[in-house]
């Protein structure tokens, strides 16, 4: 049996923050149905999508899964992006991208080899 207090608290996030079920599968790279499973606690999602939700929404898991989150309660300063989904090759870490570091990111990539270079070393420095 799903956990009904983890499907309300995914809508209640997903409405608080103006996102669609179509949005949220686009952004976890899963079906809107698998998404709309998971708000009606038909199924639920695996450990690392869980891990998806609380760092995309900034809530933790035990508050994801078995808090009560409350819409008055949700913190309005956390800034929420528009994230895109990266995966390292070999699928074992989800990262989510903002706009902006999906921008740099695809910057790097049209840089010169030469370029590419100095910008890791700076990184690797730092």
């Amino acid at each position: 049996m799903a956990n009904v207090q983890l499907a309300r608290n995914l809508k209640t996030l997903r409405l608080k923050y103006n996102y669609t079920q179509k949005d949220l599968s686009a952004i976890l790279n899963i079906t809107r149905q698998a998404y709309s499973h998971y708000e009606k606690a038909l199924r639920e999602p695996d450990l690392c999508t869980l891990v998806r939700f609380s760092h995309f929404y900034k809530v933790t898991l035990d508050d994801l899964v078995a808090g009560i989150i409350h819409v008055d309660q949700i913190n309005e300063s956390l800034p929420i992006y528009n994230y895109h989904l990266g995966e390292t090759e070999d699928h074992k870490r989800s990262i989510f991208l903002t706009d902006q570091e999906l921008e740099l990111i695809e910057k790097y990539r049209n840089c010169s080899a030469n370029d590419q270079q100095v910008i890791r070393g700076f990184l690797e420095n730092k």
